[in-house]
């Protein structure tokens, strides 16, 4: 009978446990800019400065920060994180080397949860030769 109660009292506080940690996940993020602003001009050499913050409404899971060519996807810069977090923060630099006018978007992807829920915010710029 003992070890009926034993496992019993194991199950309920592994569902508790559960239940809890689920609960904690995020459903929404909030992603701020700092920099860049929408339509920034970046000159061949110089630095683009990507910072800002992510806010969960929960533990999000990971992020991923691209710079990406907007017309054909093509990838300049990638950063990821996959710390479990109420919040982020990131600052990252990427040089200006393109060699032809170029519309540039800057991308930030959430992953809010377990189950695979994302959300993203994008902020586009040029770069110049």
């Amino acid at each position: 009978m003992k070890n009926y109660i034993l496992v019993f009292l194991s199950l309920l506080v592994i569902s508790l446990f559960s239940a809890c940690h689920k609960a904690h996940e995020a459903s929404t993020a909030e992603i701020t800019f700092i920099e860049p602003s929408i339509n920034d001009t970046i000159a061949f050499g110089t630095e683009l400065h990507v910072e800002g913050t992510i806010g969960g409404d929960g533990e999000m899971h990971s992020y991923t920060l691209n710079i990406a060519n907007a017309d054909n996807d093509s990838i300049y810069f990638s950063k990821s994180s996959s710390a479990h977090a109420e919040s982020y923060a990131f600052h990252e630099h990427w040089v200006n080397n393109l060699t032809d006018t170029t519309f540039v978007k800057v991308t930030i992807e959430v992953e809010l949860n377990h189950e695979g829920a994302k959300t993203s915010k994008t902020v586009n710029v040029v770069c110049l030769p």
